[in-house]
């Protein structure tokens, strides 16, 4: 996975992959490493899929590695799910929706609320 992360980094210094910007800092978010699940995070564009999908191939390619396209999801923040829908081919994942749990967490509902922190959701 250390390889599926140089990748990124730099695609993102490249101006290949997007990642989302955090406020008040000069860091911009585009992944994250969990055991062997992985998150993408990245600025809602053609760009950033087409290219995810090619830095996926590329990484299969140099490592034998493959993506779980069963276990994979591709989510729209802001995004209406017609256009997600119309993104999802280079991935070749499922489509999914907010919010989702990840790691037991409820992710895309008002985190400001005790419930979402509770796994028992």
């Amino acid at each position: 996975m250390e390889g599926l992360n140089v990748m990124m980094k730099a695609a993102r210094e490249k101006g290949i992959f997007d990642g989302i910007p955090i406020p008040n800092t000069n860091i911009s978010l585009s992944h994250l490493f969990y055991a062997d699940d992985t998150l993408f995070i990245g600025d809602w564009s053609t760009k950033n899929v087409s290219n995810l999908a090619r830095i996926l191939r590329c990484f299969h390619a140099v490592s034998g590695l493959k993506v779980n396209s069963n276990k994979s999801r591709l989510f729209g923040v802001r995004v209406e799910f017609k256009e997600v829908c119309s993104r999802v081919g280079p991935l070749g994942c499922a489509l999914s929706s907010l919010p989702f749990t990840y790691l037991g967490v409820l992710v895309g509902e008002n985190m400001n609320k005790k419930k979402s922190m509770e796994a028992d959701n």
